[in-house]
């Protein structure tokens, strides 16, 4: 893997690593589009509703994703094969197994999952499609975890044929859905088209890596390994991911059955819509984590493995000039990027909902502002909190996602829509996003022992330095 130490290495860096991990999100984007656009917003609310459950199994998933990536990432810093290998195969083996027990799980507790879920709280149509959506779901989450894991090793690997079968994965879904269109529209029909296309991607993996290149290429299957040492790393550094999804999963939970006895199911049809659109931000937000998990991560492990001296201290100094860049990039890109959203949210908005639901337009509007407005404290969160998963600083990373995932967002709308309103609700999402960033600040402070003043300050030289011991 070639991480140049170079503005265009980093770039293209960046570019991959975004293939490397925008599968959920843009897969998100093309189902609540021809949901939203020919199911209307009902569709769109019955998609929100089913969301706490995706949620949950997602959390699962980043774990495994996350955790391996990262400490799959140290191993090949560090020059360890023989780790690595023990890793990579202990995350697809855990992974496996966690995902088929839940899709069992779900699936014989639908009924109660879906009331929990709040699908009696409104229409008859709502709950109707909001069965057919879970019941398709549950058939994503096994071949959505072998997908996730080998995307991210491919990533270590062969970088155009990761971008091949991420092209294949939504060719797919954009052709199926466009047939499903054609032919008659329906909850079932679309979410179908989420099950052909990532398992024909999953084909495409196992037959290339796993069968043809079985001996040399990195992201290959080998063996099981279900000794409990072999993932207790990788279970530790993706921990802060599983409790970020968990968490957004009970923020959805109650967000939609506060907004469905408040205020209207348009208002959950608007977030839903508001959902595909923040996909947008959040692919540049997950792809941006992958390239700080990477490129900080092998950097890390040079310096684990390299003594005192004139060595190490190169080693450092490589890796606070990177983490300068990163920050640097993301700075500069995030404003630029929420300028722009901010411009272009109502004629998107309009592209999405074509119903004439006015709440849910003005809903959906004001989320998206709300969201440009906080991306860029946004992706400087998400920045150290990769770093502090990358270092073992798990208190810090697992108040961090408690924080931005659940507690701040999720008080400050429901304060301020209680407060101001619809518009009060929206721009919650904003406010919690800077109130994340003054804590960062706070914790930094607090496990450094210093006020951070510029990016090095944040790299917490006391828990870098036990990973030397």
């Amino acid at each position: 893997m070639d991480l140049r130490n170079t503005s265009q290495g980093l770039w293209k860096t960046m570019f991959f690593a975004l293939i490397a991990e925008m599968d959920l999100v843009v897969k998100n984007l093309i189902n609540l589009f021809f949901i939203t656009r020919f199911l209307g917003s009902e569709g769109a609310a019955a998609y929100e509703v089913v969301m706490p459950c995706v949620m949950i199994a997602s959390a699962f998933v980043a774990m495994g994703y996350n955790g391996v990536q990262a400490v799959c990432a140290k191993d090949y810093g560090a020059k360890d094969p023989d780790s690595f290998e023990r890793h990579k195969n202990a995350g697809y083996t855990w992974l496996l197994l966690v995902m088929v027990a839940m899709s069992l799980l779900f699936a014989g507790f639908s009924d109660s999952v879906l009331d929990l879920l709040g699908a009696n709280e409104g229409s008859q149509a709502l709950y109707t499609l909001s069965r057919d959506c879970y019941h398709m779901f549950l058939l994503c989450f096994v071949p959505q975890s072998i997908f996730s894991i080998a995307c991210c090793l491919l990533y270590l690997e062969e970088r155009k044929r990761l971008l091949v079968v991420e092209l294949l994965l939504y060719g797919c879904m954009l052709s199926g859905n466009l047939l499903v269109t054609a032919v008659a529209p329906s909850m079932i029909g679309y979410m179908a088209v989420n099950v052909v296309s990532v398992t024909i991607a999953d084909l495409y993996l196992i037959v290339y890596c796993f069968i043809l290149k079985r001996k040399d290429s990195v992201a290959a299957f080998t063996a099981f390994r279900v000794n409990p040492a072999d993932i207790r790393e990788a279970f530790f550094t993706g921990l802060p991911d599983f409790m970020e999804y968990g968490f957004v999963a009970i923020f959805y939970l109650v967000e939609n059955n506060y907004l469905l006895s408040r205020f209207s199911e348009s208002m959950v049809a608007g977030v839903g819509v508001f959902e595909a659109i923040d996909n947008l931000p959040e692919t540049l937000c997950v792809g941006f984590s992958f390239l700080v998990t990477a490129s900080l991560g092998t950097r890390v492990g040079r310096i684990t493995v390299t003594s005192a001296g004139p060595n190490r201290s190169a080693a450092v100094k490589e890796l606070d000039e990177t983490a300068g860049r990163l920050t640097k990039g993301a700075v500069i890109g995030s404003l630029l990027f929420g300028i722009l959203l901010v411009l272009l949210a109502r004629p998107i908005v309009e592209a999405f909902l074509m119903d004439g639901d006015v709440e849910a337009k003005r809903t959906a509007l004001w989320l998206t502002i709300s969201c440009a407005s906080g991306f860029v404290f946004y992706m400087l969160n998400s920045e150290l909190v990769c770093y502090y998963k990358i270092v073992e600083a798990y208190a810090p990373a697992h108040i961090m996602f408690l924080a931005e995932a659940l507690l701040f967002p999720l008080g400050f709308k429901l304060l301020m829509g209680e407060l101001f309103g619809v518009i009060g609700f929206c721009m919650g999402g904003f406010v919690g996003e800077v109130f994340t960033f003054l804590l960062n600040l706070t914790l930094v402070w607090k496990f450094s022992g210093c006020f951070p003043r510029r990016v090095s300050d944040f790299r917490m030289d006391n828990y870098l330095n036990r990973l030397n011991r």
